[in-house]
């Protein structure tokens, strides 16, 4: 039987010998039962490997597990996997099944790389087309991503911790305090997402979310006075028949988002019920936006869009055009142009589509006197009651139908000059662009 050996040396002695002889041999170490090194020949030179042998937790059967090759692996290397070994058969564990099963782990994690993770995301949310996000938000996206993929690649998405993301937003924030932000926000969603699908237990970019820089807010231009807010009426009124015009006379009967209005399909809206199904294009994934919003149509709203629909009701979209090659429907920058250049520049700088949002939800409660929940719920804001749920929209259809017929009327009042405007005696508060 060989003596077992105990030190660096006696090993270099035995490869020599293996040399010289060609035989290969396999020498005990002392002091750790089971394991050995094996050396033998190979072409003009040795190896020497370190295996262990061991008994089977359940089989019973002696398995030799190849440890690593001297002088990779050193002697201390090599005893302390010995002992490694001999903890996981403590606990009837196969340590060739446990480094199976590691190996396994660690291609998963190759595989579920941050990069690989955000493909996957935005894959998930392109895949229905029913609620196809805009080919802008989809860009808007692809970009935003890009600054944290720059910055991990494909780490292991486990692997990112909270101090990784803040170190990355911290950095972006250097140049612009909003940059910093978004990219927190979208890493947050990414992350949502492995964690619903079981890759992560933590999401790292939530966990950091108050410590990052604010940036001071500013809001889009909007009329909210009465006055002004009639003649902006009358001047959008008085251009030429266009998609257009007809876009900005819905935005101001229903305060919808100008992106949301110009993609607008037939298929969503209900003539007969009055109801239009809006998918809005900034709701997914957000937690203060709703997914899905139910819009009651007053009958200003019916009569335009029926005869809107004597001119576009044979395609799929309600502001369809033939001058976009991609969106087959009106660009949101041109309602921005209209609104900017319409009776002499007199709105730039004063107000724009966005800003029918906020118009509406100042004006409907300081001249018609609704409780801002119910403006609110129609922006498509995620609204919840004083114990902290989420108000049910589909309960408020009726209120809102109301709410909103009311705005028409009081907006046809505003052109002819018969309505009532209230005084406000109030500070105005700021409003919540969204």
């Amino acid at each position: 039987m060989a003596k077992p050996i105990t030190t660096v040396t006696q090993i270099q002695k035995a490869i020599r010998q293996v040399k010289q002889t060609g035989e290969q041999t396999a020498l005990p170490l002392a002091g750790y039962k089971g394991l050995e090194m094996r050396i033998r020949p190979s072409g003009d030179d040795v190896t020497a490997t370190f295996r262990h042998r061991y008994t089977h937790p359940y089989t019973a059967k002696r398995p030799y597990m190849t440890i690593g090759q001297f002088p990779a692996m050193t002697l201390e290397q090599a005893r302390k996997a010995h002992h490694d070994n001999m903890a996981l058969l403590a606990q009837r564990i196969d340590p060739l099944t446990n480094r199976e099963q590691q190996k396994q782990a660690q291609a998963a994690a190759m595989n579920n790389g941050f990069n690989d993770i955000a493909t996957r995301w935005i894959a998930d949310k392109t895949n229905n087309k029913d609620s196809m996000p805009a080919a802008k938000t989809i860009k808007e996206w692809q970009r935003v991503i890009a600054m944290a993929v720059n910055e991990w690649g494909n780490t292991p998405i486990k692997d990112i911790t909270p101090p990784m993301v803040l170190k990355l937003c911290n950095n972006l924030q250097g140049d612009r305090v909003d940059t910093g932000r978004r990219v927190r926000s979208m890493c947050e969603r990414i992350f949502t997402y492995a964690i619903g699908h079981g890759l992560i237990d933590v999401n790292p970019a939530l966990q950091i979310k108050g410590l990052l820089k604010t940036a001071q807010t500013t809001h889009q231009h909007a009329i909210t006075k009465p006055l002004e807010f009639a003649q902006l009426l009358k001047d959008i009124d008085a251009l030429k028949d266009s998609n257009e015009r007809t876009a900005l006379q819905l935005i101001a009967l229903l305060f919808t988002r100008g992106g949301d209005t110009v993609a607008a399909k037939w298929a969503d809206i209900d003539l007969d019920a009055a109801l239009w199904t809006l998918i809005p294009q900034k709701g997914q994934g957000r937690s203060d936006m709703v997914d899905e919003l139910l819009i009651p149509l007053p009958a200003q709203a019916i009569a335009i869009l029926k005869e809107q629909h004597k001119k576009t009701g044979m395609y799929e979209h309600v502001f369809h055009t033939h001058r976009t090659r991609k969106t087959k429907h009106t660009n949101i920058e041109k309602l921005s142009v209209t609104l900017s250049t319409m009776n002499n520049e007199r709105y730039k700088g004063k107000h724009v589509p966005h800003g029918f949002r906020a118009s509406a939800l100042t004006m409907i409660q300081e001249q018609l006197g609704y409780a801002h929940n119910l403006p609110d719920m129609q922006l498509g804001h995620t609204v919840k009651d004083n114990n902290g749920a989420a108000y049910n929209r589909a309960k408020f259809i009726t209120e809102r139908t109301e709410m909103l017929q009311k705005w028409a009327d009081y907006q046809d009042e505003l052109r002819t000059g018969t309505s009532l405007i209230r005084a406000n005696f109030k500070q105005p508060k700021e409003q919540k662009q969204g």
